[in-house]
Order: structure tokens, then sequence, then C-alpha cells
């Protein structure tokens, strides 16, 4: 089996790419987490008991197991493969990053004793594989410094990783795992955001109904209102009103907020990518962005 880590900035990058893999054979991948195959089910269930949940904040606790545990996963049973989706949380989770990668790599290389436990060791017969795929927003410092920045980062564990060379690159490992990098970008100025590949993508075909959207976004848009109204007591006043520290607008994001409501009432956008039909199946076959994306998971 092909077992392959894709670690994502956010939800929205993991919407998009299971949109993809359904459209290329993929399913959801359903089983808890003792029934995952080995040895994954034994590394999944030595975190969660390590985790001690009893010692952490409600929301530290979300955060801590959305650095070691998958978001979410498929299969391509056809392919034998198994793609487990996790959740950074942004790109500066550098050291969310290191941990999953930490614990990859250390699973994945002969054990020094009986006593250690190690992937490639459980599965020496089996004959898995092991992918991992790195993917980041471009934003405005473009996809050739994204790429240089990632490169340097997985060379701290990784050999070969200097050896990829454009954006989708995939190379072989020595210990049986393939890296990958993706950049989302605007094909044109090779800046921005995975929203600069799906908004035209979405608009084909809806060009009313977005339009229509922006001008309302673009009439109504009010920069006060960025900051968020939140309570706070106050020792002479008592409970007050404030405006907390500002929001960033994304009026691509707004924009598909707005859109995606005409089919997912109450829905966030990341429903909106994985299931409204602003994506359909024909717009991904015809769209050479897609396909440069689904042909790097082939090649892992």
């Amino acid at each position: 089996m092909r077992i392959v880590f894709v670690l994502c900035e956010g939800p929205h990058d993991i919407a998009f790419l299971s949109r993809l893999l359904s459209a290329d054979g993929y399913v959801k991948y359903k089983n808890v987490l003792s029934q995952f195959p080995k040895p994954l089910n034994q590394w999944f269930t030595s975190i969660s008991k390590n985790l001690r949940i009893e010692d952490l904040s409600l929301n530290r606790m979300y955060d801590d197991i959305k650095a070691v545990l998958p978001s979410g996963a498929m299969e391509n049973q056809e392919r034998d493969h198994l793609v487990l989706f996790y959740s950074m949380n942004g790109d500066e989770q550098k050291d969310k990053r290191k941990r999953v990668i930490r614990e990859l790599k250390s699973w994945t290389h002969s054990p020094a004793d009986e006593k250690e436990f190690s992937l490639m060791e459980e599965n020496s017969d089996a004959g898995n594989n092991y992918g991992l795929i790195l993917l980041f927003d471009a934003d405005e410092h473009g996809v050739d410094s994204r790429i240089e920045t990632t490169k340097k980062e997985l060379s701290e564990y990784f050999t070969n990783a200097d050896k990829i060379s454009y954006n989708g690159g995939i190379i072989e490992e020595n210990e049986n795992i393939k890296l990958g990098i993706y950049i989302f970008a605007n094909p044109d100025t090779k800046t921005g955001t995975l929203e600069n590949i799906l908004l035209p993508i979405m608009k084909q075909g809806n060009e009313p109904m977005f339009d229509d959207a922006e001008d309302f976004l673009n009439k109504h848009y009010d920069e006060s209102r960025l900051k968020p109204l939140i309570f706070r007591k106050h020792s002479q006043e008592g409970l007050i009103e404030k405006r907390d520290c500002r929001n960033k607008y994304h009026p691509i994001k707004s924009l598909m907020g707005v859109v995606g409501q005409l089919q997912n009432s109450g829905a966030s956008n990341t429903v909106c990518i994985e299931k409204a039909d602003y994506i359909t199946l024909g717009k991904i076959k015809n769209s050479h962005i897609c396909q440069h994306i689904l042909d790097m998971f082939s090649r892992l």
C-alpha cells in the first residue's frame, strides 16, 4: 500500500483536494482509528493514548489532536492508495509540521532494537511505501520562493529534498518515502492563494450570480466592521461592548461564502468547496491545474 501524508494550511485545501481525488476514483476512508491498516492503527492508538487530554484545555486539545492525527482520509482501492490529510492551521505552524515529519521519519527507519516501534518493521513483508506532500499558498512571496523555503524545511529531515525542481515535483527519498511540494497560486502572477485557483473554476457557467454577489459585497463592505464586537466587564461601567483587533478581509473568500449559501444554507466555505456544484467533474477534467495536481498524486 502507498500511504500518503498531506500537510495542508487549512480545511479549504483539504476540501479542494478531496473534491479532486473524488473525481479520480478516491472515496472517503471511514474506518475508526483502530481499524486503519497496520501499522497506522497502532500508531494512531499510541498517539491518542499519549495525548493526556485531561491535562489540556478544550482549545489546546483540539489543536494538539489536529497536529498529530489526520483531519480526514481517502482511499483508492484499485491503486492501493491511502491519503491522510492534516490541517496545520496556517503556513507559520512549522512546529506542527515538524512533529508529523519527525514521527514519520522516525517510524520509517529500521528499529534500533526490538523494543522500538517502527512502521518499516511492521510492514516489511507487506511492502508498504510512503509519501509526504507539503502544500502552501504562494501569497505575496511567489511560487518559486515558497518552493525554496519548503525544500529547506524538508532538507532538515530528507537528504534528497533539494532535488524537487518545480511546482508539483516529486522525488524519491532513500527510505521508501516520496516527497512532493505544491504551491497554490494565480497561474498568471505566480502569487496568491488557493482561492485564485478556485474562483475561475467556480465562476465558469455561473457568472451572473457571482457578479451579483460581488456587487453586493462591494456595496455593503465597511472596513470599520472588520473589528469584531465583543463584550467585556468594566470595573466602573459594568458590561460593555468593545471592538476587538481588526480581521483581515478576503474578498474572494467572502464571495464564495455568499454564493455558497444558495446551495448549503449556513454552511462554511469548506462545505461549499467540497459539495457545491460550482466544481463539476467536467471542470476538473478540463482544468490543467486540477489535472496537474492529480498527476502529482498519481506519481506518489
